[in-house]
């Protein structure tokens, strides 16, 4: 078996395996020609059996596309080896294709309509006409059956020289590795015999520079020796001074950090007394403070209280004189309007109730929430968010309870002298 030859037998296999791609090629192209040529006469078979129209176009392709299917699959099995078709392949394959010739050719064997055995008024062109495509799908099939057997026979022969080939070149190729491995073991094999008698020479030449070197370093250490005892007892004597001075210096570096001990808890007490008198001091800066603060805002308190008794005492004697009513504290900028309160109208309202409430507060009074919404109009809920947040006001802001105190004076000082004011005019009427 030559390369050659296998060279030639890949080159028979290419060619075979583009005759066998042509033939399920042109199989296919039939097959799909024979099925536009045929779907025409199918479909009008089909309609003038009282099938509707929408539906009889799918009776040509579903009996051909079986009759490629087998055709396809019987010519595919072939050429992996022994097998032809029989049973139910063949079966199928017969039918669609009697079926489909049959549909096809109806009106050529039948013109009349009028079924027969032996048809009698034939139209033989016609049936000729319309025999062509189907006979030539299923001949063809056949056909291509025994192609692609053959095909698969010859391409099965052509690979067995080639694989003939193969395992010829690989029988040479390990018989020259064979031999090249055995040519190397000897040489390897040398080399190893020439390494161990350079080992042992050298094992040799070891052991005499071994005893030369032993000899003198017996010497060596005999003079080591002595020499060693020297120095010993020079260092022995170092290291005894060594120690002395080591000692000396802990001492002196124990009494040292003692000392430095004792001055830092002195410092750390003395430290500690000053933050305890400077604690005590700002403690009690902080308390007189306090006290000066509350002492203040009782003072303001009582001030205010006397100014508004004072005050309220001059109103009621002015009122009382004249008969007129004092003017009411707010009024309802939502009832006038009879529409939605503005943003700000509503921020004022919220002002002046908290003002009234925490004027209530610093007099001593309970506010009433009830009373306070309805004179604005609103709910009692509304009353008391409006008394809680007097209260937080008194409590958490600053100069809240100054600007109190001099609107509820500015607001008496002005009801005086309105007071006045009328009294002047009816002594002059």
């Amino acid at each position: 078996m030559t390369e050659q030859e296998a060279r030639a037998a890949r080159r028979a296999i290419e060619q075979l395996e583009k005759i066998g791609r042509l033939v399920t090629r042109s199989l296919l192209v039939l097959g799909f020609g024979a099925l536009i040529f045929t779907c025409v006469n199918v479909t009008t078979f089909a309609i003038q059996h009282h099938v509707p129209g929408w539906v009889a176009w799918m009776l040509d392709p579903l009996a051909s596309l079986a009759l490629l299917t087998v055709l396809y699959v019987d010519g595919v099995l072939a050429e992996q080896g022994d097998y032809r078709a029989s049973g139910w392949p063949f079966v199928l394959r017969w039918f669609a294709g009697l079926s489909t010739w049959i549909m096809n050719c109806w009106q050529s064997l039948y013109p009349d309509g009028v079924f027969r055995i032996i048809p009698g008024q034939a139209d033989a062109g016609g049936l000729l006409l319309h025999s062509v495509a189907p006979f030539l799908l299923i001949i063809l099939a056949e056909a291509s059956a025994g192609y692609r057997t053959y095909l698969a026979a010859k391409a099965a022969a052509h690979r067995g020289t080639i694989r003939a080939w193969e395992d010829a070149r690989a029988a040479d190729r390990a018989t020259r590795e064979r031999h090249a491995r055995e040519e190397r073991e000897r040489a390897e094999a040398a080399e190893r015999e020439q390494a161990l008698e350079a080992a042992r020479a050298a094992r040799q030449q070891d052991e005499r520079e071994a005893e030369r070197e032993a000899r003198e370093h017996s010497a060596r250490l005999a003079r080591e020796v002595q020499q060693a005892e020297i120095e010993k007892a020079r260092e022995l004597a170092r290291i005894e001074q060594e120690n002395e001075e080591r000692a000396a210096r802990r001492e002196a570096e124990r009494l040292r950090v003692e000392a430095e001990i004792e001055a830092a808890e002195r410092d750390r007490a003395a430290e500690r007394e000053a933050l305890r008198i400077k604690a005590e001091a700002e403690a009690r800066v902080v308390e007189e403070a306090e006290r000066t603060k509350r002492e203040a805002a009782a003072e303001r308190r009582e001030r205010a209280q006397r100014s508004r008794a004072k005050h309220r005492r001059n109103s009621t004697g002015g009122a009382s004189k004249s008969g007129l009513a004092a003017p009411s504290i707010s009024d309802d900028p939502g009832s006038k309007s009879g529409g939605r309160v503005p943003r700000e109208i509503r921020a004022a309202q919220r002002e002046k109730a908290e003002r009234e409430a925490a004027a209530a507060l610093l007099d001593g009074r309970t506010p009433d929430p009830v009373a306070l919404a309805q004179r604005y109009g609103l709910g009692e809920t509304w009353g008391g968010d409006r008394v809680r947040a007097a209260r937080r006001r008194l409590e958490e802001e600053a100069g809240f309870e100054e600007a109190v105190i001099f609107s509820v004076l500015e607001v008496e000082c002005g009801a005086v002298e309105v007071t006045e004011e009328l009294q002047a005019q009816g002594a002059r009427s």
